[in-house]
C-alpha cells in the first residue's frame, strides 16, 4: 500500500438573520431605509446575528 492525497470539496450555503427595530412610518418605509442607505445594517460581528450553515454538496477527488 502507498499513500494517496484525496481532496475533499464541500460547498456550503450560509444564511444570516438579524431582527432590528427601525423608526419608520410603515414596514415598507423601514425596508426602504436599508435599501437606500439611510438605515444602518448592524456590524458583521454583532452577536444578535444568527447563522445557519447548510451543506449543499460534497465531492472527493
Amino acid at each position: 500500500m502507498s499513500k494517496h492525497t484525496v481532496t475533499i470539496i464541500q460547498i456550503f450555503r450560509a444564511e444570516r438573520l438579524i431582527n432590528v427595530e427601525v423608526d419608520a412610518a410603515d414596514h415598507e418605509s423601514a425596508i426602504e431605509g436599508f435599501q437606500n442607505g439611510s438605515a444602518e445594517v448592524p456590524d458583521f460581528d454583532d452577536p444578535k446575528w444568527t447563522t445557519e450553515w447548510n451543506l449543499q454538496s460534497e465531492a472527493y477527488e
